[in-house]
């Protein structure tokens, strides 16, 4: 019920887990449907239910490390176990019932952990690793002794129930605890990536920014330059077309800087139509040349991509971060500047503004690149 619970807030994998756990703690709850009604065929219900329970198992343990990997090996080895269940159920022969039923768990389990034995990169999926691996060996330590543990007695007072039931509590539980503890993080994670993007651009939102720069300055100075971007007459094109259509520039601008900035660049959008890079240990004038490959393809590429008729486009403030700068935010504050002199100048171009007292910084003309000191 607490699995059905993540899975209610879009967590695939706890859907899986969620109907595992019923499937198998409906295979352990056949004896006393048994006592109810005594007959043979509860023994094959308890098998399809153990056998749909390690698939779905099987499934839950994939959608975090290879989805879908051999999903028909899989499917197979569920109806081969269930086969042969059956088939020992006609020649009443309990003994090659369990193992069918044990070994064919052991093998839904045991795959997944061949394909996640390289895909665990944190402790949580360690963990997790460890108590399928466990709960794999169980069944097939337990399929491979059935002989010693069922001899003498009925089925509900040997060995080998005893055991089942008894390992069952210990490993089904601490699966059940690693892959709730697995779930949870990677439910934490999502709401920490959505509290730190954009959700329509995908960039970085305002406070992502800044906690990507902090974790830059807790690692090495801050040094490099620093763009801000701005679209122009972006309200007109709001108000003429729609919010639908002003969303798509949006969209089209975020991949056009995504295109354009260096692997290790901070992308951001800072609300409305304001973006920022934060482009390390970048000097001026190459930022400058990123910037205007920025400017051109938006003003030869979006209006088309969208359906304008006006061309659409951008302009552009930038400032180097100097030595003396307290924070990023001083920066910021100088491209800022910068931008609104782009934009008293006519739009549609780079301007550099080294500091805030300086007024006669360079400026990009539209059909120039950017050359700076």
């Amino acid at each position: 019920m607490v699995f059905a619970f993540v899975w209610s807030l879009r967590i695939r994998a706890a859907g899986y887990w969620s109907g595992a756990f019923f499937s198998v703690a409906g295979g352990f709850a056949v004896p006393a449907g048994f006592a109810l009604l005594p007959t043979p065929l509860w023994g094959f219900v308890a098998d399809l239910l153990f056998a749909s329970g390690f698939l779905l198992f099987s499934q839950a343990l994939l959608e975090r490390w290879r989805p879908n990997w051999m999903l028909w090996a899989r499917v197979g080895m569920w109806a081969l176990s269930l086969l042969f269940c059956a088939a020992a159920l006609v020649l009443d022969n309990l003994p090659l019932e369990l193992a069918a039923s044990d070994f064919g768990c052991f093998l839904m389990i045991g795959l997944p952990l061949i394909a996640g034995r390289d895909r665990l990169g944190n402790w949580s999926d360690r963990i997790l690793f460890s108590a399928a691996a466990l709960v794999a060996l169980d069944n097939l330590i337990r399929g491979s002794t059935v002989p010693l543990t069922l001899s003498g007695g009925s089925f509900l007072n040997s060995d080998y129930a005893f055991l089942m039931q008894a390992l069952a509590c210990v490993l089904g539980l601490f699966l059940a605890l690693a892959a709730l503890a697995a779930n949870m993080l990677d439910l934490l994670a999502r709401y920490r990536r959505d509290a730190l993007h954009d959700p329509l651009s995908g960039l970085l939102n305002r406070r992502g920014f800044d906690e990507a720069i902090a974790q830059r300055t807790r690692k090495q100075p801050m040094r490099g330059s620093l763009i801000v971007c701005d679209i122009d007459h972006f309200k007109a094109v709001n108000d003429a077309h729609g919010h639908a259509l002003g969303d798509r520039v949006i969209v089209a601008l975020a991949r056009i800087l995504v295109q354009f900035a260096p692997a290790d660049a901070v992308t951001a959008r800072f609300g409305g139509e304001e973006f920022i890079l934060f482009l390390p240990d970048t000097h001026a004038a190459r930022a400058a040349a990123i910037a205007n490959d920025i400017r051109e393809s938006i003003a030869q590429e979006v209006s088309g991509q969208i359906g304008l008729a006006q061309p659409l486009t951008a302009s552009f403030g930038l400032s180097a971060v100097q030595p003396g700068d307290a924070a990023i935010h001083e920066a910021i504050a100088r491209a800022d500047a910068a931008l609104y002199e782009a934009k008293t100048r006519g739009r549609n171009r780079v301007c550099v503004r080294r500091a805030l007292a300086v007024p006669d910084a360079p400026a990009v003309s539209p059909t120039s690149r950017a050359r700076s000191g």
